[in-house]
């Protein structure tokens, strides 16, 4: 019996030493978004109420790219957030930058990396919040089924959690939303990702829109309050031991790549065609092969080819980031599935 208290007791010290999960939630890893940066700052106000909100986290935050943010430009010589798969370009700043990111919070793919990375993003597309997720990381995964579940509930700010359970007992209220939510899926390992969040042994993204590029706006912001929010509830239980359930799949929006735009015939910086208008503001849409894609300067009208699929759901439909080379020049493309999580 004294065997049984003295292994309890020393168990029991174990897991109070234990460090606690780290979850980096990261803002203007593209410096004219600033819905993410207020975000942020609002959480670093609220820090204390935050971590008594959530004992079970340490929950950190990142403003990632400071000098593109001081300049209101998505980035001052490379897109940061395609920074994380290998060699850098040299002599570039968010090359920099994003050795020092990973220096603070990876080395991606090591024990020694952060286990949760939540980056926030804005887009002026029309998608509503879009949760991104990469296939290699189940934990992101069933984060992104749980807020596909609760998102449309009432929130209980006397405790009770969106799906009837126990909320943290010093969890603030969540704001509402008038966003609908998807889940857009990269089917990608952690090495081959280039993104920001793939630092973390887990990573997840964060995307709302439409909102102009430079602004905060309230109805933005609390869209991704909220859904912010519901992931720290969800880490809470899943690190406390009290996970919740997990349908056998979810309803994903699987990446096929990006459409480029046509090229224009006199050299200009701007695409050679603009998004038909049939197609502007229609992501999660589903596109046939044949209907209009782009109109040509000369009004020519450039259909989808069909080339991945007689039917697809573009995304960042017109998005302003993709007007940028660095960036990947275009509109995406995704097909619908139904993704296991077992």
């Amino acid at each position: 019996m004294a065997l049984l208290v003295a292994l309890a007791t020393t168990l029991a010290a174990l897991l109070a030493s234990s460090p606690q999960p780290r979850v980096v939630v990261v803002g203007g890893t593209h410096g004219n978004e600033f819905t993410g940066i207020h975000v942020v700052e609002q959480l670093q106000r609220e820090m204390a109420a935050v971590h008594a909100a959530y004992p079970s986290l340490a929950v950190e935050t990142m403003i990632a790219n400071p000098r593109a943010y001081a300049a209101n430009s998505r980035f001052v010589d490379d897109d940061l957030n395609r920074q994380f798969a290998g060699r850098r370009p040299s002599g570039s700043y968010e090359a920099q930058r994003a050795t020092e990111i990973e220096a603070s919070v990876g080395p991606k793919g090591s024990e020694d990396a952060v286990d949760v990375v939540i980056d926030l993003h804005t887009t002026t597309a029309n998608m509503g919040l879009t949760i991104i997720v990469n296939s290699y990381c189940s934990l992101a995964l069933r984060m992104a089924a749980y807020l596909s579940e609760v998102w449309t509930a009432s929130d209980d700010s006397a405790g009770c959690d969106a799906d009837g359970a126990d909320a943290p007992a010093r969890a603030p209220p969540l704001p509402a939303s008038s966003h609908p939510l998807r889940v857009y899926l990269h089917d990608v390992t952690q090495t081959a990702a280039p993104y920001l969040c793939s630092i973390g042994k887990a990573g997840i993204t964060i995307e709302v829109g439409p909102t102009p590029q430079g602004l905060p706006r309230a109805d933005v912001v609390a869209t991704t309050q909220r859904a912010l929010g519901l992931m720290l509830r969800y880490l809470e239980r899943f690190y406390s031991g009290r996970p919740p359930p997990a349908p056998p799949s979810l309803r994903v929006y699987l990446d096929r790549g990006k459409v480029a735009w046509p090229e224009p015939p006199d050299g200009s910086a701007l695409p050679g065609a603009l998004i038909a208008p049939s197609l502007q503001d229609r992501d999660f849409e589903p596109l046939h092969a044949g209907e209009p894609m782009f109109v040509r300067l000369d009004g020519t009208v450039v259909p989808y080819d069909g080339a991945s699929g007689d039917v697809v759901y573009p995304i960042f439909v017109n998005e302003a980031a993709y007007y940028y080379a660095q960036s990947g020049r275009g509109v995406g493309l995704t097909t619908p599935a139904d993704w296991p999580l077992g």
